[in-house]
């Protein structure tokens, strides 16, 4: 319970954030009034906390072209915007707002219990936390990538971490995570308790069953709906944007309205903000384009420069540290004296082997998909998922009906999804990849269904305890059951610490590395030690260039790649 209302504090600091980003950028984007804000129908509020963390994020990142940003300056300007709360305190509240307010605050307390449980994931022994070290601690370094070849994904959310490290506790990275979580609830409480459109609320509703069935199938449940990841993993936090974004896009396909310059400019930022968390998110771009097409330089406008000038500001991180604009996608890699051709080529191969993507002109779907079951993980979330769709498609089918199948909206909203599948299996077809999608498609399932099959449900469905309890039951199951176990309570803030582990001198080239267990094989990460990199196949050495450090990848001899 203590961890609860750390994070409750927590969020609450970062929508007062976001907040006071909005009403200093009003006569930016020409808004009036904050409160009267909707982004396809959502309040935009439900959205402040991203916009905090995004401004921290960038913060970070701009800031450490020049220093590291574990400063006081970087701080300071962090935290600036909260100060613009002062000059909008007005707010009106309503006893509807109240009763929706304590389901929010009993939603981020239960998911909060994750605390309790939770550590790092292996990844970011490997290499997330050492990434963050390098943020913290000095500027870019130039040709990173060449030291580990995973620095070359350094998302933006390893600059958004990088601040909210607390001395040796990392609990805060936790609490990153779960903003996102608690986002997304947030907006299926709007859809399902505040929303008078019924396709939303029938939306959220399927969103919803399929949540529960998230805990049912095969290995006790999965199936590919959104779980809290062990702290330094940013694909729920990419999932859930990905999400956003495209519901804006879709509403407005399905709706046949067009954006305002306000709902534009929302859009672009969370597409933005997907993007720099994982390439894949400028694929919702396409929808964007599609959706503005008819009026397109009405939305091209002084809006799109602060979006167009960030993601500049993105992709030459991105070339400082690999040399290409987007990391590991070979065509975009432009010379430099820290460039080394292999390291995209090697991770293009990699991630596209690792995750058995769909090779679409050398194989049937059917080949591929039993080169992807090969791994089990993908076998049995793969049925649990097929099985849950068939499940909402029986629960909608069953209490709802339509009458618009096959019109043109239907068709292109079912032909931007199936591009977007696709892109996905001939990517990375990881099922972490494609929470986002799944969740998606459940979305614009839901959308076909528009009228009531019977009279008689009405009362039903629409009875607010119903989907109270239909909603708690959801949040309940998010956070793993032994979070509740009194035996893992804390009287205090949880800490979570890094391992400790000993370290030695490689022999052949640049750097430490771990002095590995054979008995403890996870001993080979190197959690914080910015000197150490895995046992290599290459040799590094360090040169500088205008006082900045950069890395020269001289030699390599991989075993994995032809």
């Amino acid at each position: 319970m203590v961890n609860s209302l750390y994070f409750l504090i927590f969020y609450f600091v970062l929508y007062l954030l976001g907040r006071g980003i909005l009403i200093a950028t009003r006569p930016i984007f020409n808004i009036q009034e904050i409160s009267n804000i909707k982004v396809s129908n959502f309040p935009i509020s439900i959205i402040y906390p991203l916009f905090g963390l995004f401004y921290i994020g960038q913060v970070v990142l701009i800031t450490n072209f020049f220093v590291g940003s574990d400063n006081l300056f970087v701080y300071v300007f962090g935290a600036l915007p909260l100060i613009a709360n002062f000059f909008d305190i007005h707010y009106r509240f309503r006893l509807k707002d109240f009763n929706n307010l304590f389901i929010k605050i009993t939603t981020l307390i239960i998911i909060g219990f994750s605390s309790n449980t939770i550590n790092f994931h292996q990844d970011a022994a490997s290499y997330h936390l050492n990434n963050q070290l390098y943020i913290r601690t000095e500027k870019v370094v130039l040709g990173l990538a060449n030291i580990y070849v995973r620095y070359g994904y350094s998302s933006l959310s390893e600059y958004i971490n990088s601040f909210f490290w607390n001395g040796s506790n990392f609990i805060f990275l936790h609490f990153v995570n779960l903003v996102f979580v608690g986002i997304f609830y947030f907006f299926i409480i709007w859809c399902l308790l505040e929303s008078d459109i019924l396709r939303l609320q029938i939306a959220a509703l399927a969103i919803l069953l399929f949540g529960i069935l998230d805990n049912f199938g095969i290995e006790g449940g999965r199936n590919g709906y959104i779980d809290i990841e062990a702290i330094g993993k940013p694909d729920t936090a990419f999932a859930i944007l990905f999400f956003l974004s495209n519901y804006i896009i879709i509403e407005k396909i399905y709706s046949k309205k067009m954006l305002s310059n306000c709902e534009f400019s929302i859009t672009l930022f969370l597409i933005l903000f997907s993007a720099e968390l994982r390439f894949f998110g400028l694929i919702s771009l396409i929808g964007l384009v599609y959706l503005i097409k008819s009026d397109i330089k009405k939305y091209v406008t002084l809006n799109i420069l602060p979006f167009f000038s960030l993601g500049l500001i993105w992709v030459f991180k991105n070339y400082l540290i690999t040399s290409c604009l987007i990391f590991p996608i070979t065509f975009t890699c432009i010379p430099s004296p820290w460039r080394n051709t292999f390291i995209s080529e090697w991770q293009s191969y990699e991630l596209r082997s690792f995750h058995k993507a769909y090779k679409i002109f050398e194989e049937t779907p059917l080949d591929w998909y039993f080169r992807w079951s090969e791994r089990y993980l993908n076998y049995y979330v793969g049925i649990n998922l097929v099985i849950s769709i068939l499940l909402v498609l029986l629960f909608l089918t069953i209490c709802f009906k339509s009458d618009n199948k096959g019109t043109p909206k239907n068709k292109s909203i079912g032909t931007y999804l199936f591009l977007i599948w696709i892109l996905w299996l001939v990517s990375a077809p990881s099922i972490r990849f494609g929470i986002g999608i799944f969740i998606l498609s459940i979305l614009v399932l839901s959308f076909k269904f528009e009228q009531f099959r019977f009279q008689s449900l009405i009362k039903i469905i629409n009875s607010r305890p119903l989907k109270i309890i239909i909603l708690t039951l959801t949040i309940l199951a998010t956070p793993l059951l032994k979070n509740y176990e009194p035996q893992n309570y804390t009287s205090g803030l949880k800490n979570i610490q890094i391992r400790e582990v000993s370290y030695e001198d490689h022999e052949i080239t640049w750097g430490q590395q771990v002095k590995v267990i054979e008995s403890d094989r996870e001993l080979g990460f190197c959690w914080l030690n910015k000197e150490c990199t895995p046992p290599p196949n290459f040799i590094v050495t360090e040169e500088s260039l205008f006082s900045y450090r950069m890395m020269i990848l001289h030699k390599h001899s991989p075993k994995s790649f032809s």
